[in-house]
């Protein structure tokens, strides 16, 4: 009988002779699979914690970067985008002493240096000073002999070192160790001829110019009573970085952000209330309008910026770049910036003070200062002695606010008129038009204890976004139309 049924096909591998090719390489696969499945067991948390650790650090980097250095795709570094940070900032800073007649002065700008160093910047710090003359000028009392650098109290006067004994140097070694160790702080003091008098202040060009392909930030000089803050460097850095955003690289050099010095004014009985107990900043080295502020009114500067009142824009001290320090070298019509000439008369004045930076007679660099930022690039004049010399130019800094203030508020009317769209209102309020500025209010815990604090001047302050009105800018008998024409 013939069977229908399909003959099965023998399956493939089923012959013993199959069947015993194939045993060992399964063996094989199970054990290498076995293996496999033993060492992800094994391995999966390492991995785990390796990708958890890499993408820490990444958000690390994206929220702390080094402002300082980025690393390009050629293996070189190069600088990043400028972050108002002194992390990582390279400043070198010289001040110049004539003897230590001052020498507790110093010793406050030592601090502030040290604070830079404790910021996290790299900070080259230098001294010029010198011995004093053994032959001094003038009869003993005489202004001549005041002039010169007083003997500083020593251990020992075996030597003719009275700047700078062991003692004193012993004692800066404790002032300058900066706890910081992502700063650092190098101190050089050094010791010039007497025979320089005042013109001791010429050295730090010289020592500019020699660190001028050092790759610092910033290059600062002053004398040894101004005091200048972290901010301050800060400031003036942040500053030129957006200046060279609106002006360009090829006109960064004929500008320069500006400075001016205040000192504190004391009287021992005041009823002035902004005095706060007889006490106030103010700058006396310029003559000022009423509210007009001395507005540069150049290309694309937006009435952004004003100068101190001309014509002499002293500081006392200045800050400068490597662009800047490279083309004052060589600028017209006469600056010489590397080269110092003598002048035959304020020759401190004009070489620490940049007289000579902002005269259009030498290097003709205009300086400005941000209208909204002055506060920052305002430096202390130690002795606080010398606005008694000029009564009649003192003006407080909360004046000069105020004025500040009053611009910026005009300002914004007239781009309010010139808008068809909506512009944010307020000076102190954020992207979305809200006050972000100091919150004043009562926090009294005990409510038997009397609270007599009226906050209604305040809430509408904030509700004007820190504008002030007429009557607080104190300018209710003044014609605005006249003062701004």
């Amino acid at each position: 009988m013939i069977s229908l049924r399909k003959k099965k096909k023998p399956k493939e591998g089923c012959s013993p002779e199959m069947k015993i090719k194939i045993r060992p390489t399964s063996k094989r696969k199970k054990f290498l699979c076995r293996l496999l499945i033993r060492f992800f067991i094994v391995a999966t948390p390492f991995l785990i914690t390796g990708w958890i650790l890499k993408q820490t650090f990444l958000f690390q980097k994206v929220q702390d970067p080094n402002p300082a250095l980025i690393e390009t795709k050629a293996g070189r570094h190069s600088k990043s985008a400028f972050i108002p940070t002194l992390r990582g900032k390279r400043i070198f800073f010289e001040v110049a002493t004539v003897g230590l007649k001052q020498f507790s002065y110093l010793e406050d700008i030592i601090d502030a240096v040290r604070d830079m160093c404790e910021a996290g910047a790299h900070v080259s710090f230098h001294i010029t000073s010198s011995n004093c003359n053994p032959n001094r000028k003038g009869d003993p009392g005489s202004i001549e002999e005041e002039d010169e650098c007083p003997i500083k109290n020593q251990y020992s006067n075996t030597t003719k070192e009275d700047n700078f004994s062991v003692e004193t140097i012993s004692h800066l070694n404790e002032r300058t160790k900066c706890r910081n160790p992502e700063g650092s702080l190098s101190v050089d003091i050094h010791l010039i001829s007497p025979d320089w008098g005042k013109q001791i202040v010429d050295h730090h060009r010289t020592l500019f110019y020699e660190n001028i392909e050092n790759n610092y930030d910033v290059f600062v000089h002053t004398e040894d009573d101004t005091l200048i803050r972290p901010t301050t460097v800060l400031a003036f850095m942040h500053e030129m970085d957006k200046l060279e955003k609106i002006v360009g690289k090829q006109r960064i050099t004929d500008y320069s952000i500006g400075f001016m010095r205040y000192e504190n004014e004391m009287q021992s009985s005041s009823t002035d209330i902004n005095w706060g107990g007889g006490r106030r900043r103010v700058i006396w080295e310029f003559q000022w309008n009423k509210l007009k502020l001395p507005i540069v009114k150049h290309p694309n500067l937006n009435n952004r910026y004003f100068t101190s009142p001309p014509p002499y824009h002293h500081q006392g001290m200045f800050m400068a770049t490597t662009a800047q320090l490279q083309a004052w070298k060589t600028r017209q019509p006469d600056c010489h910036f590397a080269k110092i000439e003598k002048r035959p008369a304020y020759h401190r004045e004009r070489t620490s003070g940049a007289l000579d930076l902002y005269d259009e007679e030498y290097c003709n660099v205009t300086q400005l200062i941000p209208v909204d930022a002055v506060d920052d690039l305002l430096v202390h004049h130690l002795p606080n002695k010398n606005h008694q010399r000029t009564p009649w130019k003192v003006k407080s800094t909360r004046d000069l606010h105020k004025m500040r203030l009053y611009h910026m508020q005009q300002q914004q009317k007239m781009q309010q008129k010139q808008k068809y769209h909506e512009l944010k209102q307020g000076i102190y309020v954020d992207s979305n038009g809200k006050y972000n500025g100091t919150h004043l209010f009562k926090d009294e815990r005990n409510s038997e204890h009397s609270m007599h604090f009226d906050l209604k001047d305040y809430d509408e302050y904030v509700e004007r976004g820190g504008t002030l009105t007429d009557k607080e800018l104190g300018i209710l008998d003044l014609d605005v139309d006249q003062q701004e024409n």
